[in-house]
C-alpha cells in the first residue's frame, strides 16, 4: 500500500522493527533497499545524510560506476511510496550532497524519544517522562544493513542511557521493579557492559533480589575473565559489596544529557587512537574540570612536550565526553608548532559554516566573527577541541562565552596567560603504560614476554607515546625481529639516546627509524605527500603527485597509514600528524624531484577543476574548457562534491603559485562560487589571480580576472569597486578582441546599474551586451543579456516588452544552464502576473515550485513563493497570500539574503492589506524599508506605496500623502513608470479612506 491509499499525517517508527503509517493506514515497505534508506534517513532525524554514506550503505562491497544515479532513482521511488500526490510538503528532500527526512516529533518515534528524555532533564515529572520514553523502544531493528551503522549504534546507546537513568530514578522512588525487565534485556545483550551491570545489580538489590544480584555479578565477572582476561572494575566490585552488605553504594541520579533536538549535530573530532593506554588520572581531571556547571564556558588546557600524547589524550577525552555535549563537537588544528600557523579568522569561518552560518554573514573582521561564534554557541552545548595552539592570543577568539559549551586546548607551551578551569601538564607515560603501548601497537602479545628487552625499548623511546607507537609498528611489520633487536637499533649512538630524551628531536629520531623501514615507493610518497597544499588529500591527488595510477597511489597511502606515518582524515582522505608533516617537509627540501612533483600536482589541480566546472557550469565565460570532462566526473553531483572537498587546496595553489596557474584556477573557481555563493575564499582568490595576471602582462588573463574580481566584490556588497572592475574589464576585453567576455561584462555593468535604479544606463549596457553577441545568437551570454533587458523593461513598467524579452531568453537557454533557465522563467511569471495573465503565471510558478522543491534550492523556492503570494493578493485571496508570503520570508531568512528578505516582507505586507489588517501591514513594510531604503530603489518605492495604502486604511491621510510623494520622487527619478502612476493615484486620494 502506498501513501496515496491513506490519509492523515505520516508516522515513522524506527525504535524497533520498521513501521510506517499514513493516518490509520499502515504502509508496507517491502523493498530491502527502500527499507534501508528510510531507516538510515530516520536515524538522522531530519539531518542530512550524505550521498557517499548512502551509497556505502547500499553497496558496501563494490560500488557501481553509476551509483549516484541509481541512488537518485531509489530515492525517487521511496518518495513516491511515502508521499501522496497532493502532499503539501515532501517527506524526503534532496539537501546539499545528500538527503534528509522532513519530520517532527509527532512523525518520528526517535524525535519523540529525544524530546521526552530532554524534558526529563529539566522537568519535575522526570520519572513519568522517562517511562514513556523507554516504552517507545520496541526492540532491535529488522533492517540488517544498519545494525552496524554508527548512527544506529548511537541511537541504541541513547536508549541504554535512558534505561539506566530510568532505573536510577526508579530506585530513588522506591519502584525498582519497573526498570528490571529492560535492564535484564540489555544486560543479556551485552554481557561485558560494566556500567549497565552496575545499574542492574543495584536495581535488583533495591528490589530485594539479592540472590539474583549476586548471580548477575558472577556472570559478568566470569565473562570479563574469559573474554578479556581482566577483573571487574572498582565500581562493579563496590556494587557487589553493597549487595553483600545490603547497603547500596551512593548513586548519581542526574540523567545524562540528551542528544540533539531539531538542530543537526556537528561531530568534527577525528577518531581517537584505538590503542590508547593509561592517562586515567588525566582523563578524570579533564572530566572534573568540565563537569563544574556555571554560567560561563570552561576551558581545559593540555600542555607538554612534542610527542607526549596531547592530541591523543584530547581526542580520547572528547569521545568519552560525547554524551555530555549533545549539540556536537568542533575541531581545529591550529598548527601552532610550525611557521604556517592557522589564523583565528580561518577557524572561526570554518566553525561558523559548520554551524550553518553563511560565509557572507561571517565577514572578514575577526572580532565580529568571534562574537558571532559566541552567539551561535550560547544556546548550544558543544565541545571545542583546539589542537596545537601557538599562544593564548590565537586561542581566545575561538573560545565560547556564556552558556554550556566548553573547550579543550592542546599546546606545546604552557599558555600561562590563558584562563583555564583546569590545566593538565602531560609527562611521559609511566613505565607500565609505555610497555603496554608497545605491546598493543606491535599486535604481538609475545613481545611482553621479553621483559628486559621491552623495558629497554620503552626507556630508549623516552616513554614518549609517539616514539612508542612507531617502535611498536616496526615490530608489527618485522616479525623476524625481537624486542631486543629493535632496542639495540635505538641504542646505536649516544646522540640518538640524547635526542630521544630531549623532546622534538627525540621524535624526529623515531621518525627516521620508521622512515628507514618503509619500502622505497612508500618513502618517496611520504616525502612528496608533504607538498599537498591542503590540510588533507586524496588518492587521486597523490596519484598525480607521484605520477602513478590511482590504485597504486591508494596502495602506498594504505601502506603509510598502516605504518602510522599518515592519519585517516575521513573515509577517502588522508593527512599528516603535525610532527610527521614537519619531518616529511624536512626530507622533501633536499629531494631533487620536489619541484617537478609540485608542478605535476598543481597542473592536475588546474586540469581537474576545469573538468569539474565544465560539468557543473558548462556555459561559464572563461579562459579554457576541458575536452572530456564526462570521463573525469560522471555527474554534476560528483563534480560539485570534488570542488567542495578540494576548495582549500585549490585556494592554496592560487595563493602560492603566483603565475599562470593562479589565474587559470581562479578563473574556473568563479563558476563554483556562482553556485556556492556562501563558500569562503572567492575574493582573495580573485585578487591573487589578478595580481598574477598583472605581473605576467597577460591581457586575456586580466580580462578574466576583472570579471572574477568584479563579481567577487559584488558578492560581498562592494558594488562601487565591482562597477570599476567591470568597466575596466569591458574596455580591455574590447581592446584585445574578446567580444563574448566584453558582452558578459556589459551585462554585469547593466545589472549593477539596474540595482541602483538607473534604468537608462542599465538599458544601454544590456543593449551593448546584445550587440556584442550578434555573432552567437544562441549563446548563454545573449540569453542572460535578454533577461537583463527584460528586467529593465519590467522595472520601467513595459510589461509586454519585458515578457517578450524573457520569452526570447528562454528560447535560447532551453538547453543551457538550468539555474539560468529557472531564473528567467520566474521573471516571466512576474511580468505575466503584473500584466493580468494570471493563469499562465500560475502555470509557470507551479512548474518552478516543483523543480526548486525537488532540488531543495531555497533561494529559488523563496522567490517563487514571493511571486505566488503577490499573485494570490492580486486575485483577492488574502489568506493564501499571507501563508505563502510568510513561507517565502522564512526561506529568505534561511539563506541570509537581505534583498529577498525585504522583497518577501513587502509581499507579507501586501497580503495583510488584502486581508484587511493594515496595522500588521505597517509592521511588515517597515521591516522591508529597513533593508531596502537607499539600497534597492525599486523595492523602496514599491514598499512606500504599500505603506501609503496601509496608512490610508488606518485613516492617517497626511502620512499616506508623504509616503506616496516619496515613492513618486524615487519612481520618477528612476523611470519606474507603473510605480509612478500608482503614486499619483494614491496622492489624489489624500482625504479618502482606501
Amino acid at each position: 500500500m502506498s501513501a496515496a491509499d491513506g490519509a492523515g499525517p505520516m508516522r515513522i517508527a524506527v525504535l524497533g522493527p520498521l513501521e510506517v503509517w499514513r493516518g490509520d493506514v499502515a504502509l508496507v515497505v517491502n523493498s530491502r533497499t527502500q527499507r534501508a534508506l528510510l531507516v538510515r534517513l530516520a536515524l538522522a532525524a531530519g539531518a542530512i545524510v550524505g550521498q557517499d554514506e548512502l551509497i556505502a550503505l547500499l553497496w558496501p562491497r563494490q560500488v557501481p560506476a553509476n551509483a549516484a544515479g541509481l541512488l537518485h532513482t531509489r530515492m525517487a521511488r521511496l518518495r513516491r511510496l511515502l508521499e501522496p500526490a497532493n502532499a503539501s510538503a515532501p517527506v524526503v528532500v534532496a539537501a546539499g550532497t545528500g538527503y534528509r527526512l522532513t519530520v517532527d516529533v509527532d512523525g518520528l518515534d526517535l524525535l519523540a524519544f529525544r524530546d521526552l528524555t530532554a524534558r526529563a532533564t529539566r522537568e519535575a515529572a522526570a520519572f513519568a517522562l522517562l517511562s514513556e520514553a523507554v516504552a517507545l523502544w520496541r526492540g532491535e531493528t529488522d533492517v540488517e544493513q544498519v545494525l552496524a551503522d554508527p548512527a544506529y549504534v548511537a541511537v541504541f546507546n541513547e536508549y541504554v542511557a535512558a534505561v539506566r537513568a530510568f532505573a536510577r530514578l526508579a530506585r530513588d522512588l522506591g519502584q525498582p521493579e519497573v526498570a528490571l525487565e529492560r535492564l535484564r534485556a540489555l544486560a543479556n545483550r551485552d554481557e561485558l557492559d560494566e556500567p549497565l551491570h552496575v545499574d542492574l545489580i543495584r536495581t535488583l538489590d533495591a528490589a530485594g533480589r539479592q540472590a539474583e544480584a549476586l548471580n548477575a555479578y558472577d556472570r559478568i565477572r566470569t565473562a570479563l575473565a574469559e573474554h578479556l582476561g581482566i577483573n571487574p572494575s572498582e565500581t562493579l566490585r563496590e556494587a557487589h559489596l553493597a549487595v553483600l552488605r545490603r547497603h547500596e553504594a551512593p548513586q548519581h541520579t542526574n540523567f545524562p544529557p540528551h542528544t540533539r533536538g531539531e538542530r543537526g549535530v556537528v561531530q568534527q573530532v577525528p577518531s581517537a587512537p584505538p590503542d590508547f593506554v593509561g592517562r586515567a588520572g588525566e582523563l578524570d581531571a579533564i572530566r572534573t574540570a568540565l563537569g563544574r556547571r556555571g554560567l560561563s564556558s570552561r576551558v581545559v588546557l593540555i600542555d607538554g612536550v612534542a610527542g607526549v600524547g596531547k592530541t591523543a589524550l584530547a581526542l580520547t577525552a572528547a569521545h568519552r565526553l560525547r554524551e555530555e555535549y549533545p549539540d556536537g563537537q568542533l575541531y581545529a588544528d591550529l598548527r601552532g608548532n610550525g611557521t604556517a600557523t592557522t589564523a583565528p579568522l580561518q577557524v572561526l569561518t570554518r566553525f561558523l559554516r559548520a554551524l550553518g552560518v553563511p560565509g557572507r554573514r561571517i565577514g572578514t573582521d575577526e572580532a565580529e566573527a568571534a562574537a558571532l561564534l559566541r552567539s551561535e554557541l550560547a544556546d548550544r552545548r558543544m565541545l571545542l577541541l583546539l589542537d596545537n595552539a601557538r599562544d593564548a592570543a590565537q586561542v581566545r577568539p575561538l573560545l565560547p562565552g556564556a552558556g554550556q559549551s566548553d573547550a579543550i586546548v592542546t599546546s606545546r607551551r604552557q599558555l600561562l596567560d590563558l584562563e583555564a578551569a583546569g590545566v593538565v601538564s602531560l609527562q611521559p607515560l609511566s613505565h607500565e603504560d609505555a610497555v603496554a603501548l608497545i605491546t598493543s601497537t606491535s599486535r604481538a602479545p609475545e613481545v611482553g614476554t621479553d621483559s628486559e628487552g621491552i623495558d629497554d625499548l620503552a626507556e630508549a623511546c623516552a616513554r614518549l607515546p609517539l616514539a612508542l607507537r612507531i617502535a611498536g609498528a616496526r615490530l608489527a611489520t618485522r616479525r623476524g625481529w625481537t624486542v631486543a633487536d629493535l632496542a639495540r637499533r635505538l641504542d646505536d649512538s649516544n646522540r640518538r639516546l640524547s635526542e630521544l630524551s630531549l623532546g622534538e628531536s627525540s621524535v624526529l629520531n623515531s621518525f627516521q627509524l620508521s622512515y628507514a623501514d618503509l619500502a622505497p615507493d612508500a618513502q618517496r610518497a611520504f616525502r612528496l605527500c608533504s607538498l599537498h597544499p591542503g590540510d588533507d588529500f586524496s588518492a587521486d591527488s597523490t596519484a598525480a603527485l607521484l605520477d602513478v595510477p590511482v590504485p597504486t597511489a591508494d596502495r602506498v597511502l594504505e601502506d603509510l597509514l598502516g605504518a602510522n606515518m599518515l592519519l585517516q582524515h575521513s573515509r577517502n582522505r588522508y593527512r599528516f600528524h603535525d610532527l610527521l608533516g614537519l619531518y616529511a617537509r624536512r626530507l622533501v627540501a633536499t629531494d631533487d624531484e620536489s619541484e617537478s612533483a609540485r608542478s605535476r600536482l598543481h597542473e592536475w589541480y588546474a586540469e581537474t577543476v576545469t573538468a569539474a566546472v565544465d560539468v557543473v557550469h558548462p556555459q561559464l565565460v572563461r579562459l579554457s574548457e576541458y575536452p572530456a570532462a564526462a570521463e573525469v566526473f560522471q555527474s554534476a553531483e560528483s563534480a560539485l562534491e570534488w570542488l567542495d572537498e578540494e576548495l582549500p587546496a585549490l585556494l592554496a595553489v592560487v595563493q602560492d603559485d603566483g603565475a599562470s596557474l593562479a589565474w587559470r584556477i581562479a578563473d574556473q573557481l568563479r563558476g563554483y562560487y556562482l553556485l556556492r555563493r556562501d563558500a569562503e575564499g572567492w575574493l582573495p582568490a580573485a585578487q591573487a589571480g589578478m595580481a598574477a595576471a598583472t605581473a605576467a602582462g597577460d591581457d586575456f588573463a586580466k580580462v578574466a580576472m576583472l570579471i572574477n574580481r568584479g563579481q567577487a566584490l559584488g558578492a560581498v556588497g562592494r558594488d562601487e569597486d565591482a562597477m570599476s572592475d567591470c568597466l575596466a574589464g569591458h574596455a580591455l576585453a574590447v581592446a584585445v578582441g574578446r567580444p563574448i567576455a566584453a558582452a558578459y561584462l556589459a551585462h554585469q555593468v547593466g545589472w549593477l546599474q539596474l540595482e541602483r535604479g538607473k534604468l537608462d544606463d542599465a538599458e544601454h549596457w544590456m543593449s551593448r551586451a546584445l550587440e556584442l553577441t550578434d555573432t552567437e545568437p544562441r549563446g548563454h551570454v545573449r540569453a542572460i543579456a535578454l533577461n537583463g533587458l527584460g528586467m529593465v523593461r519590467l522595472y520601467a513598467g513595459a510589461l509586454q516588452k519585458a515578457a517578450d524579452l524573457f520569452t526570447s531568453a528562454l528560447e535560447i537557454s532551453e538547453h543551457g544552464l538550468e539555474t539560468s533557465r529557472l531564473t528567467i522563467r520566474g521573471n516571466l511569471a512576474g511580468a505575466l502576473r503584473q500584466s493580468g495573465a494570471t493563469e499562465r503565471a500560475a502555470e509557470l510558478l507551479s512548474e518552478l515550485m516543483a523543480t526548486y522543491h525537488q532540488r531543495s534550492q531555497y533561494r529559488g523556492e523563496s522567490s517563487t513563493l514571493d511571486e505566488w503570494a503577490r499573485l494570490h493578493s492580486r486575485r483577492g485571496d488574502g489568506a493564501a497570500a499571507l501563508q505563502t508570503a510568510l513561507r517565502a520570508h522564512e526561506l529568505a531568512k534561511l539563506v541570509r539574503d537581505p534583498k529577498a528578505q525585504a522583497q518577501t516582507a513587502s509581499a507579507v505586507a501586501q497580503a495583510q492589506l488584502t486581508l484587511g489588517d493594515p496595522a500588521a501591514a505597517l509592521e511588515w513594510i517597515e521591516a522591508c524599508l529597513a533593508i531596502a531604503r537607499d539600497t534597492y530603489p525599486y523595492l523602496e518605492a514599491e514598499a512606500l506605496l504599500t505603506l501609503a495604502s496601509a496608512q490610508l486604511a488606518t485613516g492617517d491621510h497626511s502620512a499616506a500623502a508623504l509616503s506616496a510623494e516619496q515613492a513618486a520622487l524615487i519612481a520618477k527619478a528612476c523611470g519606474f513608470e507603473l510605480l509612478a502612476a500608482e503614486a499619483g493615484r494614491l496622492s489624489s486620494l489624500p482625504d479618502q479612506p482606501l
